[in-house]
């Protein structure tokens, strides 16, 4: 997630904190795959172009050709699983959005759908979704204390 939550008020503040304490592991493990495919595909190119291209006066060594595939390939398949992390990534992080707006007792049964709509057909919004939620949750908590102290 490359959300700033310092902008943020302290209510949504806690509750990215609490999503990205879930998450944690998957980002960490997300950001390492992501780092070493980058560098291994890099590597890879590089080498086998200038061992097939620039490399005229010299026979190309078949053992060379052969690791330096095998890197890149390993290097794909890193990108592969971090693309799939990815997804997994969003599908935890609407799973915790859609149980906490069930969890929320401030917002009527009828836009907590309209929410779970708008969850479920923008996955890709599900954080501005879930702020504006937090948002209308706290505003009716607000309405609510002061209809108490009344």
């Amino acid at each position: 997630m490359n959300i700033k939550i310092n902008n943020f008020p302290q209510f949504m503040q806690n509750e990215m904190k609490k999503i990205q304490t879930k998450l944690n592991p998957l980002l960490k493990k997300n950001m390492k795959y992501g780092f070493f495919s980058t560098i291994m595909i890099g590597f890879s190119i590089i080498n086998l172009f200038f061992l097939l291209f620039k490399n005229d006066s010299h026979p190309i060594s078949k053992i060379a050709l052969c690791i330096y595939a095998l890197i890149g390939a390993i290097g794909f398949a890193l990108m592969k699983e971090n693309k799939h992390n990815k997804r997994e990534i969003i599908k935890m992080s609407q799973k915790y959005v859609l149980e906490r707006m069930k969890k929320s007792g401030y917002i009527s049964e009828a836009r907590k759908n309209n929410y779970y709509q708008k969850v479920n057909e923008y996955p890709l919004l599900t954080m501005n979704v879930f702020l504006e939620f937090l948002a209308e949750e706290e505003q009716r908590k607000n309405d609510s204390s002061s209809n108490e102290k009344r």
